[in-house]
């Protein structure tokens, strides 16, 4: 069964994109200290840090949790109608 919602505007998909990037960063940073403290509290060397440009699996989750961050801000946005216009 399919219900009729409407095509998002271009411009709430931009912004959702951009919302979903600035998200993935964020989530990414937070992973990387909480993984850095855990790193520091407990002596192992797992081996997170938040330099990406230096550490292929550093670089493999931002990408990751990016793409996750978009595509489902992506799926809210096709999923949730537009808010109506109201007629004042």
């Amino acid at each position: 069964m399919t219900d009729n919602v409407p095509k998002p505007a271009p411009l709430r998909i931009v912004a959702g994109v951009i919302l979903g990037i600035f998200a993935g960063f964020f989530i990414f940073f937070a992973i990387s200290l909480l993984v850095g403290m855990i790193n520091d509290i407990l002596g192992t060397s797992l081996s997170m840090s938040m330099k990406f440009n230096e550490d292929i699996w550093s670089a493999v989750l931002l990408v990751v949790i990016i793409i996750i961050c978009t595509a489902g801000l992506l799926w809210l946005i096709y999923k949730t109608p537009p808010t109506p216009e109201s007629e004042d």
